[in-house]
């Protein structure tokens, strides 16, 4: 995410779309430094939504490196054994 760059206060009506979509205007988004994939931090207050550009130190999310996740995968992975138990019980559930 790129630095704001303006403070300027403006105000435009948005359409809500699907799921609850909304598409902030690019000069928004430009001003803000709001980059495709980036995080925005979003609170109600009364009957107002306030949208907030946040910093990437302050994103709720850790990206993993491909060895922590093969880690995660092995550490997570059932024995051989227990799989095929687990297996053959599942094909035992199916056929009742």
């Amino acid at each position: 995410m790129k630095q704001a760059t303006n403070n300027k206060q403006s105000e435009e009506w948005l359409k809500v779309l699907g799921k609850g979509m909304v598409t902030l205007p690019k000069k928004w988004r430009v001003e803000l430094g709001i980059e495709n994939g980036d995080r925005v931090k979003a609170k109600k207050e009364g009957n107002k939504v306030i949208i907030e550009a946040a910093q990437p130190q302050n994103a709720p999310y850790r990206i993993y490196t491909k060895a922590e996740i093969n880690e995660f995968i092995k550490e997570d992975t059932l024995p051989q054994a227990l799989a095929q138990k687990v297996e053959k019980d599942l094909s035992n559930l199916s056929q009742s």
